[in-house]
This record gives structure tokens, sequence and C-alpha cells, in this order.
């Protein structure tokens, strides 16, 4: 038996039976998966809407007000559990696609998405929510002193409050789950699809923030912004050799910011394609820089495993030389 040693990214390679193409397979049947799923979840709602005449479907406006429908409003609840329930429908459809791509450690029916103890680690997740936290409410009471001090007012409390209650339960059960499948997607799947053609981390953690980017119906700067906290959930993700951390953190900031924006005292209620301009830009910079050294100070000081342990039978071709990576 050899131990083969790998960070996160490179764990598709830790398999007797490894060849180049299936990590493409991995991505295409993901990206089946993903599509698949949003045709069934639209159709009965194009139905609806249809019958209804919500939507004018043959006026020039039609794609605009639809957008605006559907999009995810702490106003409207049944937006929440449509836009949210869509992707958490995919999380199943990931180890599926990882089997029909063959991609499995040694053989084993084990996941390899969740960390390189091929498990998922339910204290470091719990940890990971601290870092997370801190620093979310730390840079949100900054930018909240710095548009005090620039004469910046809030607007009244403008949503009603038994549904705003309504839709914070929605938020809290669903959006954890959300968050873990877009991890599992962009960090997990992506990021050690690249990872297993390319051994340089920066490229594989880039890869899988700008197509995290693009995936957000969001502005130029909106676009950036994601592609920012992309970027530092990929780091983490390798430097922590798993996706608890940016579990954590995804569903911190977007459990917050729906219950933020929510309150219609920061503007509208729901998702915008206006997403704050450079000054969201770089408050999103300052969150990740000090999210990622605050998850490093605790991986550090918990003693997380970074590398895989991996044992697999012999050598064989395919397969990296132990201590690669």
């Amino acid at each position: 038996m050899t131990i083969v040693e790998l960070p996160y990214h490179r764990l598709y390679r830790a398999q007797p039976t490894y060849r180049w193409w299936r990590p493409l397979v991995a991505v295409l049947m993901t990206t089946v998966f993903f599509l698949g799923v949003s045709i069934l979840v639209a159709i009965p709602l194009f139905i609806v809407l249809f019958a209804t005449n919500a939507i004018d479907f043959l006026s020039p406006t039609a794609t605009d007000d639809l957008v605006a429908l559907i999009s995810p409003d702490m106003a409207r609840p049944w937006t929440l559990v449509f836009g949210l329930g869509s992707i958490i429908l995919v999380l199943p459809f990931i180890p599926l696609a990882l089997r029909i791509a063959g991609i499995r450690p040694a053989g084993l029916r084990v996941n390899i998405l969740h960390s390189v103890l091929v498990q998922l680690r339910w204290r470091w997740l719990l940890i990971s929510f601290i870092p997370a936290a801190v620093v979310w409410i730390a840079t949100f009471a900054g930018q909240l002193g710095i548009g005090f001090a620039a004469g910046e007012q809030l607007l009244p409390f403008s949503t009603d409050v038994p549904t705003y209650l309504l839709s914070v339960l929605i938020v809290v059960l669903l959006v954890p789950v959300q968050a873990a499948t877009e991890e599992y997607l962009y960090r997990g799947v992506l990021l050690q699809s690249v990872g297993a053609w390319v051994r340089w981390a920066p490229v594989t953690i880039v890869a899988s923030a700008v197509l995290f980017g693009f995936s957000h119906a969001y502005d130029e700067w909106g676009i950036l912004t994601v592609m920012v906290m992309g970027i530092g959930f990929g780091i983490v993700t390798v430097r922590t050799g798993g996706l608890e951390s940016g579990i954590a953190m995804h569903t911190v900031n977007n459990v917050a910011a729906f219950v933020v924006t929510g309150t219609g005292m920061f503007g509208p209620t729901g998702i915008t394609e206006d997403t704050g301009g450079p000054a969201g830009l770089v408050a999103q910079i300052v969150t990740v820089v000090l999210w990622v050294f605050g998850v490093e100070w605790f991986a550090r000081r918990t003693g997380v495993e970074r590398r895989s342990r991996i044992g697999i039978p012999s050598p064989s071709a395919g397969m990296l030389p132990p201590h690669g990576g």
C-alpha cells in the first residue's frame, strides 16, 4: 500500500484509474444535471405564470419582467423558496456526476469533494463559522460607520413584519444547503477538475472564481465582487484542504445579506443588478482578506489536515508519484 499525499485541488489524481478525460466528464455531467434541474423547476413556474397572465410573454420587456418577478426577494417569500430551492435540488446529483465519471480514490465509494480526508469535517465546519461571522459583522459595521460619517441615512423598515420573519426562517433553513451546493459545484467539482490538469493552485482558484462570478446576474462591479469572494473561497479551500470554511463563510454572507436587505432600510428588499459599485468591491476585498487570515489562524491553532493521506494498492499509469502535487 502506497500513501499518496496531495493537496485538495489535486485529489482527482489519487486513483489508480485516473485518465485525463474523467474530470471533463465530471464537469459535463454536473452541467447537464444543473441545466436539467433548472428546466424541470422552471416548467411548472412558466405554466403558472402563463395561466395566470402574470407576465405578457409577447411583450418586449418580458425577460426583464420575468427576472424581476422571480428574483429572490425578502418581501416575497415564495421567490426565496424557488431561487434557493432550484439550486439545492442539484446537490444530490453532484456525487452521481462523479460516479459516472469514475472518480473514486482507490475505487472506494467515497466523495472526495468534501476534504482531503474524503469526509466532511464537522468540527472544523463549526469552528469555521467563528471567523466568518466575526469578519462579516466587523466589516459591515465599518461600512455603516463610514456611511454615517458621509451623511448617509437609513430608510424606514419597509417589509411587513410577519412576511419578513417568514422570509428569515426560509433563509436560515435553506441558505446553508444552497451555499454548500455552490461550494461543491465551484470549489469542488470545478476546482478539482482544473486541478487534475494544472498543478499550480492559483490557476484552479482563479478559473473557478471567474465562472462563479459570471454565474451571477449582477452588473460588472457585482460580478467582480463575486469573483473576489470566489478567489477567497478557493484560497481557503486549498489552504485548509476542504470545503468547510468556504461553506461557513458562504452561509454567513448569504444569510446576513438577506436579513439586512430584507428590512428595506438599505434599498430594495431583493437581489438587484446594482451591487454597490467600486465601494462594494473594495469592501469585499477587505472582507475577504481579513477572513482568509482569520481562517488561516484558526486552521493553524486546530491543526487542520491540509493534504490527503490516501492509500492506493500500487502505483499505476496516470498516478502521481507519492508526495506529488
